[in-house]
This record gives C-alpha cells, structure tokens and sequence, in this order.
C-alpha cells in the first residue's frame, strides 16, 4: 500500500502520527472528529457502514441530521489529519485512510497476545503483555461504541498475565483473582517468606470478602496452613490462627458441611474473645449466623452468643452485634420472626437485670421496640423502649446499634403525624451510621424508612440522595427491600412506569430468600399500583 503510514495509539491514550508528525492535541477542533478517527481506528479493516458509524455517535439524534453532522466531523478529521483521504465516505461505507498504512497498537496487541496464548509460550505471553500501555481510551470512559472492545482487551491482558506468570501484574489488574494470590503465595513459600504469604492471604481474604462477599477456597487455605506450620519460624499469632481457622470455616460452609463450619467457627470465636480480636470476633459471629439460621435457631444462638461476649469482654459485644445486624433484621421479615425477636429480646432485658448489663438492655430494647413497631404497635411502651435504646448505645458508643435506634425512633415519628421530627432524626441516623463498619445494612435500611408515606416530589429526592449513596457501597439485597419496594411505589404513583418497574423487579429477585411473611404482601402490593398505573406485571 503506497501512502502516508498512520500510528495511532489507543491504549493508556489517545494520539495520532501520519509519518513522523504528530496530530497536536488541539488540531482536533471537534470532539466528534477525534471519536471518528478512535471508532474507525479499533474495528476491522477501520471501515464501519455510514449506519454504523451515526448511531454510534450521534444515538439519539435523527438520522438525516446525523448524516449532516456526520459529513461536518469528517471534515475536520480530514483536516486533523492533514490527509484529503483521511476519512472517506463512500457507497456507505466510513473508511480511515483506505489508501494509507494504518497501524495501532490495539491491534499489534492483540495480534502478538492471539499468537502467544495460541502457542502456550509464556516468553512470548510476556512480550505481549508489555505491548498492553494501559485502557482502551482511558478519556472516554463513558463511550458506549468502546465498552465491549475495552473488555474484551482487558480480558485478552488478563489471559496474557497468566499463561506469562506475570502472577503480580493480574493483582493489579484483577485483585480478586485467587489463582494470582495463590501463586504469589506459592513463590513466597518457596522463598521461606512465611509472612509475605501470610499478608497476600490477610490481601486476598479481605478483598474477596468486600468485593465479592466470598471466601478463598481450599487450595488457598492449604497454602495458608502451610506458612502458619512452618518449621523453625515463630508460634502463629492468636490473630493468625483464628483467621486460619476462619478461612476453614468458610470452606466447610460452601462444602454444606455445617457442623464441621459451625465447630471451626466457635473456635476462632473463642480465640478472638480470649485474644481481644474484635474484625476476628465478627466474621467468626457472622458464619455462625449463617449456620444457625439455616439450622432454625438464630435467635438462640445469637441471645447465648452475646451473653457471652458480654461475660467474657464486654468491650467486644457490639462486635457480634455488628455481625448480627443484618440476619436481626432479615429474621424480623419471616413468618414466625417477630416472635423469635421478642424472644431474643426477653432474655437480653432479663440478663440486664440480674446482671447489670447496659449493652444487653441497649440491644433487648431496640429488639422489643423493633417488634412493636413492626407489629403496628406506637404507643408510650414503645417510644420508652426505643429512647432508652438510643440513651443505651450512645452511653456504650455502640454506633450500630445506635444508629439503628435512631432510625427505628424516626420511623415511629413518621407514624404518629410529626414528619418533620421524623426527618430530623433519619437524618441523624444516617450521619451515625456512615460512621459504622456495617454501611451497606443501615443506608439501605434508612433510606426505605424515609421513603415510608412521602409526598411523590420528596420520594425522589431521597431516591437520588440514596442511589447516590450507594454508588460508594454495594447495598445489602435484604437490606434493601424496603427501600427497593418503597421505591417502585413512589415511581408508580407519579407514573415513571420504567424506573418503578425496574426497583419492582430487583424486589422481586430478593423475595424468595423469604418463604413467606410480610415482604411477598409488599411486593404483590407494588406489583398491584405499578398494573395500576398502566404498566402490567413485569
């Protein structure tokens, strides 16, 4: 092919060479006639069918001024260019330099990574991992006609990394891979380096449980072992051993072996009460949750739980409380869960009692109040108990539980009429409770109570003012429900049938998590306003 010769970058940047002269940044008049010469630039054969081309960039515009604008930004990227067949439009067709070379780094990329993972080289995987410069057009994060070639590079990289064994780089690239962790781990055995592997298991364990709410898997958990015992090195640390023990426990739980889960998980438990390990204390708390619940008898476990973290370190007991949160409050939901509650809340206030334990009536409080609120009950008894819940855990720096009272205080405001105390005290509920290591429970939980009985216009605000919230977290699904379904409610009344559609049907995926009880009414009732209101059964 005779010609000039084009280079384009498109990873980690964007720039334009035609021989030895680069586009200067501010030869690109238009926006538009940049993203022209990047759409042409990462398809086959750089050419796309005029079609194409405007509803990619011009999607939500006619197509007959789509063609207009499309032959303006053709221009100024011929001028860009400094070619006169920089982009030719022709038989409708949109080429890049037709009669030019054009070459990309995209494509030198993909080429040598095609090859390399063809051949199974790991040589020649890492040289094509260093042709990767970084993301498909980084300044265009938010470009549709980009989205699926930027993830199927990262993909390929990702590929690359690891048939290369370039184990540290897919971390980075990825950091929820296990496989990467693990072979880390693996070399740092090797190397006698029992604490660098130790720290890539503490890396792994917590980014898989915040990204992902998952455990490593055995095989991690072996090489975890092997560094906790190896020979000649330093008795393991209480904190280590539980972790150890921890990490067991979750693999005894994916395998439905409960009793061995539920027998690791009382011993880290014990372990971390002993050693004072309160991150420890609440994972080893929340498996139990989980087994117990399975079991039909979290309300037991839980009460005998935190009686005896109190007993044994009571600056520990708003740990297990944290871990305890949201299966309260999913219990609360089920057929026969208020009267589970009630009963967990009886044996905190009579433990409070006889043993003088302000954290044990705190919790017993909040619970009896929950249960009253949640059974329709708004009476003296029941604002006695939440107010002393709230004077309790603020007394005890208990932030959760706090938190929780206040909210649970502001939804009994709400039912008796005074909206603007209400409001006043979801909005010290919130402030407290993004102070707490539970966020993705309590945001959603107060977000739906403020959504309970508001005017239309002030539903979409604490909508927005939510979704907004929960772009910093990923919100707890049961958790959630209150403010999914309120949400379908209030879209429904003032006819945005789209969006109330939408929250209706990630209510109705949570629901079944439930056998029954209150939230399958709810959603049947968002169901019955959203037909209603024009939109059918989705």
């Amino acid at each position: 092919m005779t010609g000039e010769r084009l280079a384009i970058s498109l990873l980690g940047t964007f720039s334009v060479a035609v021989d030895d002269h680069v586009v200067p940044e501010g030869e690109w008049h238009l926006k538009r006639a940049a993203d022209l010469v990047k759409l042409l630039a990462i398809v086959s054969r750089h050419r796309l069918a005029r079609e194409e081309v405007i509803e990619a960039l011009w999607p939500e515009g006619r197509p007959e001024r789509g063609a207009t604008n499309l032959r303006k930004v053709a221009f100024q990227a011929r001028r860009a260019l400094g070619l006169t067949d920089g982009i030719v439009l022709d038989e409708g067709l949109v080429a890049l330099a037709p009669d030019h070379s054009v070459q990309t780094d995209r494509d030198r990329f993909v080429d040598a990574a095609s090859r390399a993972l063809a051949s199974g080289d790991p040589a020649a995987c890492r040289a094509a991992a260093s042709l990767y410069n970084g993301e498909l057009l980084p300044e265009d994060p938010y470009a549709v006609w980009c989205e699926a070639d930027r993830r199927y590079l990262k993909g390929l990289f990702r590929d690359v990394l690891a048939q290369g064994q370039l184990w540290g780089r897919l971390v980075r690239e990825e950091p929820t891979d296990e496989r990467a962790h693990r072979e880390i781990m693996r070399a740092q055995l090797e190397r006698g380096d029992r604490a660098g592997a130790m720290r890539q298991f503490d890396l792994l364990r917590t980014t898989l449980r915040d990204s992902l709410g998952v455990a490593p898997g055995p095989d991690t958990v072996e090489l975890y072992d092997r560094a906790l015992n190896m020979d000649g090195r330093d008795v393991p640390t209480p904190a280590e051993r539980a972790r150890a023990l921890l990490a067991w426990g979750m693999v005894h739980w994916h395998r439905s072996d409960l009793d061995e889960a539920e027998r690791t998980a009382i011993e880290a438990r014990a372990l971390a009460i002993d050693a004072g390990l309160p991150r420890e204390l609440a994972e080893a708390s929340e498996l139990l949750a989980l087994i117990a619940h399975v079991q039909a008898r979290w309300h037991e476990v839980f009460a005998d739980s935190f009686l005896e973290s109190l007993s044994r370190n009571a600056d520990l007991a708003p740990f297990v409380f944290d871990a305890n949160v949201c299966m309260s409050e999913f219990v609360l939901w089920e057929q026969n869960g208020l009267r589970d509650v009630a009963d967990v809340a009886r044996q905190l206030i009579q433990f409070s009692t006889t043993r003088s334990a302000p954290q044990a009536e705190a919790v017993g409080r909040l619970l009896r109040g929950e249960v009253a609120l949640l059974s329709g009950r708004v009476g003296a008894e029941v604002r006695e108990d939440l107010a002393r819940a709230v004077a309790l855990h603020d007394e005890s720096s208990s932030t959760t539980g706090l938190a929780l009272s206040v909210e649970r205080l502001a939804q009994l405001e709400a039912r008796v009429g005074d909206r603007a105390r209400a409001g006043e005290e979801h909005r010290r509920a919130l402030q407290i409770a993004e102070q707490t290591a539970v966020r993705e429970h309590l945001l959603p939980l107060i977000y739906g109570g403020m959504l309970q009985g508001e005017a239309t216009g002030r539903a979409h605000e604490v909508i927005d003012e939510a979704e907004d919230a929960f772009g910093r977290l990923t919100p707890c699904d049961t958790c959630a429900m209150s403010f999914r379904v309120n949400a379908s409610l209030a879209y429904a009344h003032s006819g945005d049938l789209s969006r109330s559609a939408d929250y209706l049907a990630e209510a109705r995926r949570v629901v079944p998590m439930w056998s029954g009880g209150p939230w399958h009414a709810a959603v049947d009732e968002a169901d019955a306003a959203l037909r209603l209101a024009g939109g059918g059964s989705r």
